[in-house]
């Protein structure tokens, strides 16, 4: 089929070439004389820790709604009235999705000025306080803004964690170190579910503010461990043209894989880049910094994220529009269809299902299991856009099938009709594992060192906000019993993302590319007129890749 060509599409290292910083972990996590890796796990396992922190921040929500005691406390404003799931409900379940728009943008840019760790240890120490704080909320208003800044905490954790496990990780396994990461998603959910299914019990009257504290602790522990064991990313001081600092930042992730010898210095990596500038491919930071080699002339950390800041449009530049664009509609399509996941407890409570509707949360959260081992083994052979197209036609179909049961079920679920929801539900969430774990990775790579972190929070920035603006069509719609019309909503969403994925740009076997300049204009009059040339063959390609597609899906 045809596809664009990958941004940085990985090349043979000829002998006596200066070596990149890809080619040095390469070497160091291939090198037969590695010895003891631990301390490399370790950091995989910190960041991995941290995601499931964020996770277990995301899916508490789903578990409050279903609580009696949260109802009565919050919903009904401690009054004998109906929960209020249209307006109340719905700003609280959606409250952390509005925080994570806005810190979507400045965690990008955050990330890109400041640092990548260092802006993953703020993001971390903001919900180890938030989360403890949410337990003493009184008010869905009070509560409504405490899960407002957890969401500003959530998104500085995420870009920290998705930008550093891909620049830190060797290129031959990157995709398998990134899934490895994100999937620890999964252990927040497991452990909320755990959690909710020994404090909440069946009647959902457990105590809910200890929850809540519970709920905190793994996002405590990952701000212990990053902290102490969790470097910066040698990218970073490579976009900032500190090239001492990168080589040295370099070599002690080298040392952690037991590789003792060969390192980066200052001069090969300085030779890289010379060498990289000859062919027009450094970025403007790093030529600025090799002819000047200056760290004076880089203005204040306040300025420059300002300036940053408001030059968001430079993912639109150079071209770049062509991988950002159709990733924004991507996160937009998986954002709208996880919305209806916050809801899951409360939809299964209220099908009247034969299990507790707990129970049922817990063992649906086993589904993400086999998403993640199909997901980790198909990244790195199929490409990142077939996985996400694939996670979409599963979504769609088994969404459809379940708003079909509830629109025909009006009575108490048999024991049957149980296991059949479950089923359709656990294959629902498998298909969004890989759909995540595919679009993660594949915008990642999409975007150039200079510009990583800020193109990843803006793409995602856009899907938070149709994510918060869309619990307000969930929330009536869940509020009035009207579960079928919910999931035919999502159903129909996913099956445009299987379309939109296939606009997106494959980023297989490519190498993180640390160099970049916006394209001259008569280039992408150049591009543009290729493009429309290959409209006709492009859309003959997606029309048999999402034929081979549906045929995966229903072979399954």
């Amino acid at each position: 089929m045809t596809e664009k060509q990958p941004l940085n599409t990985a090349q043979p290292l000829s002998p006596g070439s200066p070596r990149s910083i890809d080619d040095v972990l390469e070497h160091a996590y291939s090198s037969p004389t590695s010895r003891s890796r631990w301390r490399f796990y370790v950091m995989f396992f910190a960041l991995g820790l941290a995601n499931s922190g964020d996770s277990a921040e995301m899916g508490c929500t789903g578990t409050l709604m279903a609580s009696s005691r949260f109802q009565h406390d919050i919903l009904q404003g401690g009054l004998d009235t109906e929960a209020d799931f249209a307006r109340r409900g719905a700003a609280i379940a959606g409250a952390h999705l509005a925080g994570m728009l806005i810190s979507g943008l400045l965690s990008g840019v955050l990330a890109d000025v400041w640092g990548r760790r260092s802006t993953l240890l703020l993001g971390l120490a903001c919900n180890s306080l938030v989360g403890v704080a949410s337990a003493m909320a009184r008010t869905a208003t009070e509560l409504f803004i405490l899960r407002f800044a957890c969401g500003l905490g959530l998104g500085l954790v995420i870009s920290g964690v998705v930008t550093l496990s891909a620049e830190i990780s060797p290129p031959s396994k990157r995709g398998r170190f990134m899934s490895i990461v994100a999937s620890c998603y999964t252990l927040g959910y497991f452990y909320i579910s755990f959690w909710a299914l020994i404090i909440f019990q069946s009647s959902g009257s457990g105590n809910w503010r200890l929850f809540m504290v519970v709920n905190a602790i793994p996002t405590m522990c990952a701000l212990l461990i990053a902290f102490i064991h969790v470097p910066e990313s040698p990218r970073f001081f490579l976009s900032r043209g500190l090239l001492s600092e990168a080589a040295r930042a370099t070599n002690a992730i080298a040392s952690k894989l037991g590789c003792l010898d060969d390192y980066l210095t200052e001069q090969e990596l300085r030779k890289y880049l010379f060498q990289a500038k000859a062919i027009g491919r450094t970025s403007n930071l790093g030529k600025a910094s090799l002819q000047q080699n200056d760290e004076s002339s880089y203005q204040s950390l306040p300025r420059e994220f300002l300036a940053k800041l408001l030059s968001l449009n430079e993912v639109y530049q150079g071209g770049m529009h062509k991988y950002t664009i159709p990733l924004q509609f991507a996160y937009v399509c998986l954002t709208l269809v996880t919305g209806v996941n916050f809801w899951w407890t409360k939809i299964f409570q209220g099908l009247r299902l034969t299990v507790d509707p707990f129970l049922m949360s817990f063992i649906h959260t086993f589904a993400q299991i086999p998403g993640i081992i199909i997901a980790t083994y198909l990244i790195d052979k199929i490409g990142r856009r077939r996985l996400v197209a694939i996670g979409c036609a599963l979504m769609s179909a088994m969404l459809c099938l379940l708003s079909r049961i509830a629109k025909i079920h009006n009575s108490e679920a048999t024991t049957s009709e149980t296991m059949l929801i479950l089923t359709f539900a656990n294959l629902n969430t498998i298909g969004l594992s890989l759909g995540w774990l595919g679009l993660d990775c594949l915008c990642t790579e999409s975007f150039p060192t200079k510009i990583r972190s800020t193109g990843s929070s803006v793409c995602k920035a856009t899907g938070r906000a149709f994510g918060f603006l869309v619990q307000f069509v969930y929330g009536p719609l869940i509020n009035s019993n009207r579960f079928s019309y919910a999931l035919g909503l999502a159903s129909a969403i996913s099956a445009v993302g299987i379309l939109i994925a296939y606009q997106t740009t494959e980023t297989l076997n490519a190498n993180l590319n640390d160099h970049w300049e916006p394209s001259t204009q008569d280039n992408t009059q150049d591009v543009k007129r290729s493009r429309r040339a290959s409209i006709p063959k492009k859309y003959f390609a997606i029309e048999v890749e999402i034929g081979q597609v549906f045929c995966i899906v229903i072979t399954c």
